[in-house]
């Protein structure tokens, strides 16, 4: 099986979900606003690109050139795998922004298909996108497509605000993800800390971490932290 490997020499990242993902799988990352989901996928992404793997990334959050300033903020600089098209970068904030009562998001992600070219495709953040238009029926369309998209030996990332979208729907996601991780923050010591936890995790290559703590630091990126959360 392939498997898509997202080790940097820099971090343990990699060690904590199992060193990266199969290929075929459907990945969620669920979390509440302010968690972390955007720093995972930006970490898994430029994991990806640094073992030469290409990528689309279709964001709700950021336009172009505020992701640029982002990961280069964070060291994961990613203009030279832009301007070879190994990164595919789709900003839909404006769309969404101006546009809030549009009902067609569904179908027009199923139909984009050059998006789903590259090796590896994160959705930040689906349920943004599908708020305003899913139901029982588009969100199984949607999950097939997927499913199909996996299925040619790729892997589609997509992050998920449990607040955004009827628990129904929630729970059909859930059960068509092949990898679940679970983002929250936690007090502890005075401070608030940001953490994983890998829910479910199919045809994991190596041992992974149930629960993993971090942090992110400017000019250094995501940071494992040793810290014991119980």
């Amino acid at each position: 099986m392939r498997f898509f490997d997202i080790q940097l020499a820099r971090d343990e990242f990699h060690k904590k979900i199992g060193g990266g993902f199969p290929a075929g799988s459907i990945v969620l990352i669920e979390g509440s606003y302010g968690s972390g989901k955007s720093v995972i996928c930006q970490r898994i992404v430029y994991g990806l690109l640094q073992n030469n793997y290409s990528a689309t990334y279709i964001s709700t959050q950021m336009t172009t050139l505020e992701f640029i300033n982002q990961m280069a903020s964070i060291e994961y600089n990613i203009n030279r795998e832009l301007i070879s098209g190994t990164l595919l970068y789709i900003p839909v904030y404006p769309l969404i922004s101006d546009n809030l009562k549009r009902v067609d998001f569904i179908d027009k992600l199923i139909n984009a298909r050059p998006f789903y070219e590259k090796d590896i495709i994160v959705v930040d953040s689906l349920s943004t996108i599908i708020f305003n238009d899913v139901n029982q029926e588009n969100i199984v369309d949607l999950i097939s497509f997927f499913k199909r998209i996996a299925s040619v030996e790729k892997v589609v990332i997509f992050t998920i605000n449990p607040g955004e979208i009827p628990d129904e729907i929630l729970k059909e996601i859930k059960l068509s993800a092949t990898v679940i991780l679970d983002l929250e923050l936690k007090p502890f010591g005075g401070d608030i800390k940001n953490i994983l936890n890998v829910i479910k995790y199919n045809f994991a290559r190596s041992n992974f971490q149930k629960i993993t703590v971090f942090r992110v630091e400017p000019k250094i990126g995501l940071v494992v932290e040793i810290t014991s959360i119980s």
